[in-house]
This record gives structure tokens, sequence and C-alpha cells, in this order.
């Protein structure tokens, strides 16, 4: 395994514990972060501060079921179904998704996500 897909798989350990302090740590200080066609969001600070509210209000991270990983210098996408809890029923979901992210060495500075995120919000 790479170092960077190595920092990849340690950031997603750090989301999934909810330990934001430790995220940052591979996340640039300029991060381009795009969920879909949603408004990106800038820094690191706006990603954590996201994350935290959509697994406090919508659902909570629980885990992926990786399919394929690719890996080039600088890049790596993922295609994933993602497992959710929904905050408002407690029901498991799954969201289809592939993150894109790219690197700079070990930190992420670009990190698209393409979702079908409707299971959220049924």
């Amino acid at each position: 395994m790479s170092e960077q897909l190595e920092a990849i798989k340690q950031l997603s350990e750090f989301v999934l514990k909810e330990d934001w302090a430790k995220v940052k740590t591979y996340l640039t200080d300029d991060l381009f972060y795009k969920v879909g066609s949603s408004e990106p969001k800038h820094g690191k600070e706006a990603v954590s501060d996201f994350l935290s509210m959509i697994f406090k209000t919508t659902a909570k991270l629980e885990g992926h079921d990786v399919r394929k990983i690719w890996e080039e210098p600088g890049m790596i996408a993922i295609e994933m179904d993602a497992n959710y809890r929904l905050v408002k029923n407690n029901q498991m979901v799954k969201v289809a998704c592939c993150d894109v992210y790219r690197m700079r060495g070990n930190q992420n500075y670009e990190w698209r996500v393409y979702a079908d995120g409707s299971p959220l919000f049924q």
C-alpha cells in the first residue's frame, strides 16, 4: 500500500471515530471539498464542521464497503458504498459513492464526493 493510500485509510478511520483533530492532520489548510453539486467547502475547519453537523443532524457514518481503488501519482479514487445510520429513526442505509482525493505528499488538498445521497433523505 502506498503512503498516500495509507494516509487516506487513516483519514477515513479518524472520520469514523469523529476525531476531528486527527482528521485535520490529513487535510491541507486550503482544502477544496465538494459533495456532488453542492457548494464547495474550503479549508479543513469547514470540512470537519460540515461532517460533524451531518453526523449529528442527518446520519452517522458507520463504515464503507469498498469495491475498487484507483491510484495514480497524487490521486486516489475509491468506489464504495458508505454505510450510514439515520439520526431520525436509527435505520441503516447505504449510499453509493465515489470519492476522489488529490494529494500533496500525504495530505489531501482536493476531496470530491460523488454520491447518491437520496437514501439519507427518504
